[in-house]
This record gives structure tokens, C-alpha cells and sequence, in this order.
């Protein structure tokens, strides 16, 4: 289903919310389920071409957590559906018994029958590992994977935020760097935590990673959110990594501040949030080809990245997440207008109509780079996680405009 106007877009929250809907439960929710369960060694494909056949059997963990979590929420969030269930635990135990190394780190990928073929142990992958087992936890009221979890949780946040050598995107140098992409995976772990488990060290963490993305990342009067500061959030401009602007990771962090601004009432909170949303957007759209590109450096200087001006899947399921919330909170006009603009170049370019679910890289003019499915950096996360959001905001607005007529 597609929306035939941006008249619909802006009025008709109904039409939008199915669109939504059928983008996730008649799309994405199926083709995962029938494609990517490894029923011989278990675990997930985590490497999928255009039609669901899988190229590699290798298993990315990252990857494997954030699947777990997904349908572990979809299952806590939306209907107790036991095939969502068997799936989660299906590659739950897959990543218990093979993804962790002795010292409790996280290995980043193994292959087809679970041993380690990469020797990077990757906090990104720790992160989502830790959400996976928090959401199990909460489906299956299993006291021994929560205790695992809170302990993970622990660990994780203990290094999160610590100066890194190795900037966003980057390789490691002889400096040190405050990592934006840190404070967000805290928010997110945090949250998840907070979400299931209200404890006031959830909150104190999640306050914590906002004010640093807030003072040290956010530059409100020069309109941009830097990925790599000084540990005291001094810029670092003369180098590439300290010019690098993610308009994806900005916008993301931006929802999520804006989301625990709306739940605690802290306007600045919520006004810092749609400012930064709307300065990427400003700073990070294609204004010849229409998209949101991948990169940029904040001065239009040449990236060390050559997928730069490509177009992802994720940065845009972001920022209809970001706009929709921001829309909807404010009534803003503008906010509307960008809105319309990114959710009709979202819908026109990334679902693939025959073989279902949504290409990832497009060339800057819209074209598909390639047509695989999932690799080691798409999965089942980004977008599933957006338009379920999507989906339950605009079922919670119908609602509560329906109750207050």
C-alpha cells in the first residue's frame, strides 16, 4: 500500500498507520521469519541475497542480537505469537553457546556451526547482545538470563564512554576520543533496561549520555553534532575524523532524546532534539538527487569514506521515526513538510516491490548498488524497529484524539 498524495501523508493517520503496518507484518516480518532460520546448525543466516537465499553462512553476532531483540519485542510488544517466540530463542541459543569468549566479551562473527572466524571482540556487538538477552529475559520470566543480563549490562556500561583511540569510522591513533556513537549505544541499552526494569540506574545512565551528546557532541551554533570530540568536547577540525557529521547516528540520537524528554517533561530536552534533526536534515540532504547521504565532513571537505554520498536504508528509517515523533509532538509546519518529503523518498526507493523487504545502498541518484538483502551490517533491526515505532505512535495518537473528541 502507498500513500497517493502528501495530502494523505499530512491528514490521514489512519492510511499512514497501515502503510506502517503492512510495511512491517506483510513484508519484513515475513520474509525474515521464511529466510533467514538456520535449521541445520542453528542460529540465523545473517547473509541473505535478493531473494532470501543465503550467500555466506557465516553469522555476524551483532547481527544475531538485534534479531533476537526484535522479535523478542515484537512478541512483548505486540502479540504473544509463538512462532515469534521459537525464533528468538532459536538464535538466543545459538549466540549463548557460541557467540561469548572466556574473558566475557562478544566475538563478531562465527562461522556456519558457531566457531570464531574474526578475532575483533566488538563492544557494538556486546551492546546488542545485551538487549537481546534483557528482552528474553522479559518474554520468558527467566531469572537466570536476567541476572546474565544485568551482569552484561554492567560491564558493558563500564567501558562505555572511556577515551577511545579509535575514532567512529576510523582506524586507531595516537589520540583520544569521546565517542558520540558510545553515548547512544548507552541510551539504547539503558532504555531497553529502564523499559523492562524501572531502576534508577537505567535513568542516571540515560541522563548522563544525554547531557554528554548535548554538551559535547552538539554544536547548536554552528548546526552540526560531531561524532568524534576531545574527551572534554573540544572540536577537533583539523583532522578528518574530528570534521565527520553522521546524519543518520545524529537524528537517532536525537529521537531517543526526544522520546525520554516527552516521557520527563524536559522541554530542553525535546527542543535540543528536533533542532538537531532539523539541522542534519538541512546539512545532510541531497538537495540535486533528493536522500539523506551516508556521510559528509561538516565543512564539505573529502571524507576518508568513499560511501559517502551513497544513500542507506537505515539513516532514512531514522529520520521518518525522528520527523513522524517531532511532527506529531509539536504541530510544527516544517517539521511536517520534511516529513512528507522523506517518507515519499523512503517509500519510492528502498522496498523491493517483487522480491520483498527493502534494498540497503542506493547510488546517490537512487539506483540500488546491489541488490542483497542482509549482510553484515543489515539485518533485522533498523527498520523493523522503526516502523513497529512508527506503527505504535500513530496507534496511540488515533486514540487519544479519538478519547479527547
Amino acid at each position: 500500500m502507498t500513500l497517493e498524495s502528501e495530502k494523505d501523508i499530512a491528514e490521514n493517520l489512519h492510511q499512514l498507520k497501515e502503510v506502517y503496518r503492512e510495511a512491517l507484518f506483510d513484508d519484513l516480518v515475513p520474509w525474515w521469519e521464511t529466510h533467514s532460520i538456520d535449521q541445520n546448525h542453528g542460529g540465523y543466516y545473517t547473509r541473505l541475497a535478493q531473494d532470501g537465499t543465503p550467500y555466506s553462512e557465516d553469522k555476524d553476532m551483532w547481527m544475531t542480537g538485534r534479531q533476537v531483540w526484535m522479535f523478542s519485542h515484537l512478541y512483548n510488544g505486540v502479540e504473544k505469537r509463538e512462532q515469534w517466540k521459537n525464533i528468538a530463542k532459536h538464535g538466543l541459543d545459538f549466540m549463548l553457546a557460541n557467540g561469548f569468549a572466556e574473558n566475557g566479551k562478544m566475538h563478531f562473527r562465527l562461522n556456519s556451526v558457531g566457531q570464531p572466524v574474526s578475532s575483533v571482540l566488538s563492544l557494538y556487538t556486546e551492546v546488542f547482545g545485551a538487549i537481546a538477552l534483557a528482552e528474553y529475559a522479559a518474554l520468558s520470566k527467566d531469572e537466570d538470563l536476567k541476572d546474565r543480563a544485568f551482569k552484561m549490562y554492567d560491564f558493558l556500561v563500564s567501558r562505555l564512554g572511556q577515551p577511545s583511540d579509535t575514532p567512529m569510522l576510523g582506524y586507531p591513533l595516537n589520540r583520544q576520543f569521546h565517542l558520540h556513537s558510545h553515548d547512544m549505544c548507552r541510551i539504547t541499552v539503558a532504555k531497553v533496561f529502564k523499559d523492562i526494569w524501572p531502576l534508577k540506574k537505567f535513568d542516571e545512565d540515560i541522563t548522563l549520555s544525554i547531557e554528554s551528546i548535548l554538551n559535547r557532541h552538539w554544536k547548536p551554533n554552528e548546526g552540526y553534532l560531531l561524532e568524534n570530540v576531545g574527551m572534554d568536547g573540544s572540536t577537533m577540525l583539523d583532522i578528518p575524523e574530528g570534521r565527520l557529521f553522521h546524519p543518520g547516528h545524529a537524528i537517532e540520537s536525537a529521537w531517543m532524546i526526544m522520546e525520554i524528554g516527552i516521557e520527563r517533561n524536559e522541554k530542553n530536552w525535546i527542543n535540543e532534539a528536533v533542532a538537531i534533526i532539523l539541522a542534519s536534515l538541512e546539512h545532510g540532504w541531497d538537495k540535486e538527487y533528493g536522500g539523506i547521504r551516508y556521510l559528509t565532513n561538516i565543512d564539505w571537505t573529502p571524507t576518508h569514506e568513499l560511501e559517502a554520498d551513497l544513500k542507506l536504508w537505515w539513516p532514512h528509517g531514522e529520520a521518518l521515526y525522528a520527523l513522524l515523533l517531532a511532527w506529531l509532538h509539536t504541530g510544527r509546519e516544517d517539521i511536517k513538510a520534511w516529513y512528507q518529503k522523506v517518507h515519499q523518498y523512503t517509500f519510492a526507493h528502498f522496498p523491493d516491490r517483487e522480491h520483498g523487504e527493502w534494498y540497503g545502498y542506493l547510488n546517490r541518484d537512487g539506483s540500488p548498488v546491489w541488490s542483497t538483502k542482509a549482510n553484515g551490517w543489515k539485518g533485522f533491526f533498523h527498520i523493523p524497529r522503526i516502523l513497529f515505532r512508527c506503527h505504535q505512535l500513530l496507534e496511540n495518537t488515533i486514540k487519544s484524539t479519538a478519547e479527547n473528541d
